[in-house]
């Protein structure tokens, strides 16, 4: 699995494998599993902008050879049964074949160092509304109105962080660039950067993607803003029952479409965007 939200959910079963064998890992963020005893293989280009400059930001001493002739290759993706199970589950069934399960303890991430922004005000990190040439799954992006509502309530209390990586004809937004404090939406940020400011973070909220294994793995309020394609996007797809969710939160809409194309015309409205988000934020305020 080579996505950046992948390969959080990845790591529990990876970790796991370090305990029983010698690993070569295959991966364009070797800086999710750098605190594991890991040696990891510069694979071929891949199709994602981003994954390829990450792998070029590595230093040549990162890669090694894996042996050849002895080695067992293993092969893990999403397989058939994600229509019907969670992205946890469905990993879980191949890396069964090896003997590896899934143990919510060891879904984590390693420290990440300093982050690159502070403020005397509590951060909400913001992921807006975007497609990717490479990846154009506009059918799971919610209206980007309704995630500009939440930020315009969340800029009263606090700073506001924006991150992305946009590129002309690679990845652009969706609607108009939402207000915010602060900018990173150019690709300023280093992955260990991202998540350390993830990590600091009071509050992330965005659309479906990386945002919802990082903040679980990271214990981060979360906030997702649905749209369409529950068919593998809903929340029970992309959570686990087995993981403390008692910090994720989502905005639905009133008619959540369950497809599975990323090209599906869905129907994203919702009556009450900002009303599902305060319902959701009163569970973390203390009475005084």
């Amino acid at each position: 699995m080579y996505g950046l939200g992948d390969n959080v959910f990845s790591r529990p079963f990876v970790h796991a494998a370090t305990k029983r064998w010698e690993v070569w890992l295959d991966t364009p963020w070797p800086e999710i599993y750098e605190d594991l005893n890991i040696k990891f293989v510069r694979g071929q280009p891949r199709r994602l902008r981003t994954q390829n400059k990450n792998i070029n930001r590595q230093p040549r001493e990162r890669w090694s050879l894996p042996p050849s002739g002895t080695a067992r290759q293993i092969k893990i993706g999403y397989g058939a049964d994600l229509q019907a199970w969670s992205i946890i589950h469905s990993m879980e069934t191949q890396w069964a074949n090896v003997g590896i399960g899934f143990d919510p303890s060891l879904f984590n991430l390693p420290d990440m160092g300093a982050a690159p922004f502070v403020s005397n005000r509590p951060i909400a990190v913001v992921r807006p509304v975007t497609v990717r040439s490479e990846w154009r799954n506009e059918a799971r992006n919610p209206l980007p109105e309704y995630l500009t509502i939440i930020i315009r309530h969340l800029m009263v209390t606090h700073t506001v962080v924006m991150v992305a990586d946009l590129e002309p004809g690679q990845e652009w937004l969706v609607g108009k660039l939402p207000p915010a404090h602060q900018y990173f939406v150019n690709g300023e940020l280093s992955v260990r950067q991202l998540l350390a400011l993830v990590r600091d973070a009071d509050v992330v909220v965005g659309p479906v993607g990386w945002i919802v294994p990082v903040g679980l793995a990271l214990k981060v309020k979360t906030f997702v803003v649905l749209g369409g394609h529950g068919g593998h996007n809903a929340p029970h797809k992309i959570t686990d029952k087995r993981l403390d969710l008692s910090r994720l939160g989502f905005a639905t809409p009133d008619r959540f479409c369950q497809c599975t194309g990323m090209l599906h015309n869905c129907k994203k409205e919702m009556a009450d965007p900002l009303g599902q988000f305060c319902r959701w934020w009163a569970n973390f305020q203390v009475a005084v």
